[in-house]
């Protein structure tokens, strides 16, 4: 699987090693980084990414719904009629 967007291009794939098939992570980027995991690791890796994702997902929806919410103002009764008394 190969990931293409303006920011990053990642490719995922299969390996041979001692514990069977493992997993090779290549962020294609200027360095050609490579990133060898376990299954085990791979499983940690992925669970901590989706954890933070959400995380990330939720506060962002918190901020948005913050920056949405209509700011209410309230009039006091005194200043809209002002502080005379009524005449009777």
């Amino acid at each position: 699987m190969t990931q293409v967007n303006q920011d990053l291009q990642f490719s995922v794939s299969l390996y041979d090693c001692e514990e069977g098939d493992c997993v090779k992570i290549e962020l294609l980027d200027d360095q050609g980084t490579v990133i060898m995991l376990s299954p085990q690791q791979a499983r940690a890796f992925a669970s901590e990414l989706i954890q933070t994702v959400y995380r990330a997902e939720v506060k962002n929806s918190l901020n948005k719904k913050k920056q949405a919410a209509p700011v209410k103002k309230t009039e006091r009764a005194i200043d809209r009629y002002g502080s005379q008394p009524h005449p009777a």
